[in-house]
């Protein structure tokens, strides 16, 4: 029963962070590149948005400082491993690190978050595990008890935060996996007017669809979707005060 109950609270887990690996996957240098390193399925990535098909990933790992002798690359061999200094992974071949952080833990020697960056193709991401492929497909969704129930379904399966601003309601999710920082930016941002009557989606580059949009504001790498006309004082409020509320310092 224990060991059952570990098994679930890793997937929980894995489900919090976004794009889901179905299964043991290598990543490449490029879209058909060469195989950089290999994760464990079940596994989140951040994903950018999708070119013909093929997915540019990173993936946060931790390795000792012994790992990264050069600071600059890992080498073949080097085990990835997660927080709790479980395999999550092995590098096949010299890669870069795109990002890193080092960490001193209590009693412990010192480690090294890592940020890898590469390739998959579509087909080894769980379906429904893009969070903004899924805020369009619920904003589809013509019945309104049973949007509301998707968007619960959806913020807490992905450990959204929730912030009053005013009479709207905003619904965050940070990113993860992209930057070793500690305090992450926000990748998308839902905000309600009332308990559940969708208002306007913020993105930070990715991007979502909704069937009737009645404005957009853009300012690279947000976008701002509204579902209603706005007035004059809710738009302040959406790109002024929420879209900067989630940033990081």
């Amino acid at each position: 029963m224990k060991k059952i109950s570990t098994v679930l609270c890793l997937f929980i887990a894995g489900l919090l962070q976004a794009q889901i690996l179905e299964e043991e996957t290598r990543i490449l240098s490029e879209p058909n590149g060469d195989p950089l390193f290999k994760l464990n399925a079940g596994l989140a990535l951040y994903s950018y948005e999708p070119e013909e098909g093929w997915y540019k990933v990173r993936r946060e790992a931790w390795v000792g400082k012994e790992d990264l002798p050069d600071d600059k690359y890992l080498y073949p061999g080097t085990v990835l491993k997660n927080e709790e200094g479980e395999k999550i992974g092995e590098v096949l071949k010299e890669v870069k690190v795109k990002d890193k952080r080092i960490t001193e833990g209590f009693r412990k020697e010192a480690r090294v978050i890592v940020i890898l960056e590469g390739y998959i193709f579509k087909t080894k991401i769980e379906e429904g595990s893009i969070p903004e492929q899924r805020i369009s497909e619920l904003l589809a969704v013509r019945n309104r008890t049973e949007q509301f129930e998707g968007f619960k379904e959806l913020f807490d399966r992905y450990d959204f935060e929730e912030r009053t601003f005013e009479d709207l309601t905003a619904y965050a999710m940070r990113e993860q996996h992209k930057t070793a920082d500690e305090e992450k930016d926000f990748r998308v941002i839902m905000v309600f007017r009332g308990e559940t009557s969708p208002y306007a989606i913020i993105t930070n580059d990715h991007s979502a669809t909704a069937p009737k949009i009645k404005e957009e504001f853009d300012e690279p790498p947000f976008h701002v979707i509204y579902l209603y006309k706005p007035p004059a004082s809710s738009k302040d409020l959406v790109e002024n005060t929420i879209l900067y509320t989630f940033l990081s310092l």
